[in-house]
């Protein structure tokens, strides 16, 4: 009897010993050190992931063919060009909606106290978000980029959960070439941006 409680204190404290770990602390990262590291992650992830075959986003194949024949239509420029702002160019549709129910930007958004505001937009031919994440297009293709401001012009805070809202958005460039946002997993994408915009700022 003896000799048995003696192997399960053993047991406990050897168990106690292995599970318990060597009690050091986690590293605290900065606020930016934690973006680089994620933004690092989702590149590498999206680098080798057979299913993604373009970086960050897959693209179905009429997408593809629609994207090539409107890039072939469009003259690109050579470098990054940047493009007036003009506020009421922009206009988004909701997921599920024909391409001819067109609505403005705010009322795509709805979210109460958000104002939502075209800023510019630049061709680039590659996409950096801070110094660690690049996206690049396909060969001889540029990426139009644009630019939005959310302003929360009320008193209080709102939260902005684009994601969860299904929203996708449409462009049409010079009346006649028509494009698709494509969904990003980038921060400040605006078809996914989560966060809470506090009062008075955007």
């Amino acid at each position: 009897m003896r000799d048995r409680k003696i192997k399960t204190t053993a047991c406990v404290l050897l168990a106690a010993l292995l599970l318990g770990g060597c009690g050091e602390q986690p590293i605290e990262l900065t606020e930016q050190e934690e973006q680089t590291i994620v933004d690092y992650a989702a590149h590498v992830v999206s680098k080798y992931n057979i299913k993604q075959q373009d970086g960050i986003v897959r693209l179905s194949k009429s997408e593809e063919t629609t994207e090539t024949a409107d890039t072939e239509a469009v003259e690109q420029p050579d470098s990054t060009e940047q493009m007036p702002s003009e506020g009421g160019d922009a206009t988004g549709t909701p997921e599920n909606a024909a391409s001819d129910n067109s609505v403005s930007l705010n009322e795509a958004v709805a979210i109460p106290g958000i104002d939502v505001q075209y800023t510019g937009a630049e061709f680039a031919s590659v996409y950096q978000q801070d110094s660690s994440y690049i996206v690049e297009p396909a060969a001889g293709n540029k990426y139009l980029v644009l630019h939005f401001h959310l302003n929360n012009a009320g008193t209080e805070a709102v939260d902005c959960d684009m994601l969860s809202r299904k929203v996708s958005f449409r462009m049409t460039l010079n009346d006649n070439v028509q494009a698709a946002a494509q969904v990003t997993i980038l921060l400040n994408d605006l078809g996914t941006y989560q966060g809470t915009i506090e009062a008075g700022s955007g």
